[in-house]
């Protein structure tokens, strides 16, 4: 695909797909240097590798280091695809993202996105102040289209970002009920498109890993993708990802803390199952300085 002097994306959202499969992820990797987080506060730290297949063969991974505080978290994502045919072609991605938490509810201050595949690239840069966009950059921007949904000022307002989507706050520590974790629908805006994820309660599985694995309770919630504004439904990307009911997200919690993050991520495609999964799962306790592999 051609480098664009003047980018315009066909349907931005899709454009660059594997490259932006590691927003999905919702949690942290890669640096967190260009975080900012609260001084002085007590910190648990996430340290995790996660492998990313389609149809049982690996086309890439993600590192990760997320941190988290008693009122907000830090999120990075540095990830890479390989391709091994035509239907994927090498890719980088670098996410970068923090905000606060307010009772259960998840409230993001920046979002800032970076991919590459080929010569095409895409970039978003978003601050979020008392839910509001205060500052909003998107490479490639929206083509103009006669049956694109537009976006309004309320589609811009009282959202999570890709990164903050999936972080759950939970009422008290562990896998808890998992009705109260899953049966949720989460306002998502990635600086072009505004869509729903909905989740619903699946089951409650253990899980056993070898040495830094997760090893423990996860919570299986099945998920809908719901566009609302900003896309195309002529698109076949945008109908089929409405109409896949093939879509799972694996909680797992972080060590004593009321939160949950993505253990393992699928999602079902016409060439196989779409799988980003946990390797690697190790948290450092507040204060304790020490390593637990949960």
């Amino acid at each position: 695909m051609p480098k664009l002097k003047t980018p315009v994306a066909r349907n931005a959202p899709m454009a660059g797909l594997q490259c932006r499969l590691f927003a999905i992820l919702a949690f942290g990797a890669g640096t967190l240097a260009a975080c900012s987080i609260a001084q002085g506060a007590t910190l648990t730290t996430l340290e995790a590798t996660y492998s990313i297949s389609l149809a049982g063969v690996t086309i890439g991974k993600a590192e990760v280091i997320s941190r988290f505080t008693a009122s907000g978290y830090t999120i990075a994502i540095e990830g890479t695809t390989t391709g091994l045919s035509r239907l994927i072609s090498d890719a980088r991605a670098t996410l970068l993202g923090n905000g606060r938490f307010s009772a259960k509810e998840v409230i993001p201050a920046s979002y800032n996105l970076e991919t590459r595949e080929a010569e095409f690239e895409t970039h978003v840069r978003m601050s979020v102040q008392a839910g509001a966009i205060t500052d909003l950059l998107t490479i490639p921007r929206l083509r103009e289209a006669p049956d694109r949904i537009p976006l309004t000022a309320a589609h811009r307002r009282n959202f999570v970002d890709p990164l903050g989507a999936f972080l759950i706050v939970s009422e008290k520590p562990g896998t808890a009920d998992g009705k109260r974790i899953c049966e949720r629908r989460i306002e998502v805006f990635d600086g072009w498109q505004r869509f729903d994820i909905a989740l619903s309660y699946k089951s409650t599985r253990l899980v056993t890993g070898t040495a830094g694995a997760y090893d423990g309770r996860v919570v299986v919630c099945s998920a809908r993708y719901i566009p609302v504004a900003g896309h195309r439904m002529s698109l076949y990307t945008t109908r089929y990802m409405a109409e896949n009911k093939r879509l799972e997200v694996w909680y797992a919690p972080i060590d004593d803390r009321h939160l949950l993050v993505p253990y393992k991520i699928l999602i079902g495609t016409k060439f196989g199952d779409l799988v980003i999964g946990s390797t690697r799962f190790v948290t450092t306790s507040p204060g304790s300085g020490s390593k637990t592999e949960q």
